[in-house]
């Protein structure tokens, strides 16, 4: 995966996931932290937390033409989980370059972080997809 050379690219990401025109092969783990390192540069916590939530099932609905209402992808207790992380990973790297935290969050947060806190039983259960 190239890394990002410029707080740029990073804003393009960031505006092609707010206007659901991110292609589905191109979001990755990567780009929901680098999106959710952005609105945690920019934003509270919550308010990073619900346009997160909100640009996820945009994405999905808009984007990926997923039926909402027929099947739910969304996950609340892992986008709860990972903005939680990827907050105390910026207040920890915020004096870097933002390109460089950028580059290094997903090495140092990889997809099954969150199994180190929950089991598997738990964390993918109905009741954790709909609520944290």
């Amino acid at each position: 995966m190239p890394a990002y050379s410029s707080e740029k690219e990073i804003l393009d990401l960031v505006e092609s996931f707010e206007n659901a025109t991110i292609a589905r092969e191109e979001w990755k783990h990567r780009e929901h932290l680098v999106v959710a390192l952005y609105y945690v540069s920019q934003f509270d916590l919550g308010a990073a937390t619900e346009r997160m939530r909100r640009g996820i099932l945009r994405l999905l609905e808009h984007g990926f033409g997923v039926d909402l209402e027929k099947e739910m992808p969304y996950h609340e207790t892992l986008t709860i989980f990972w903005m939680n992380a990827v907050h105390a990973f910026w207040l920890d790297h915020k004096h870097l370059p933002f390109a460089e935290i950028a580059n290094d969050i997903a090495e140092s947060l990889d997809k099954d972080h969150p199994l180190k806190f929950y089991t598997r039983e738990l964390l993918f259960s109905d009741e954790a997809r709909k609520r944290f």
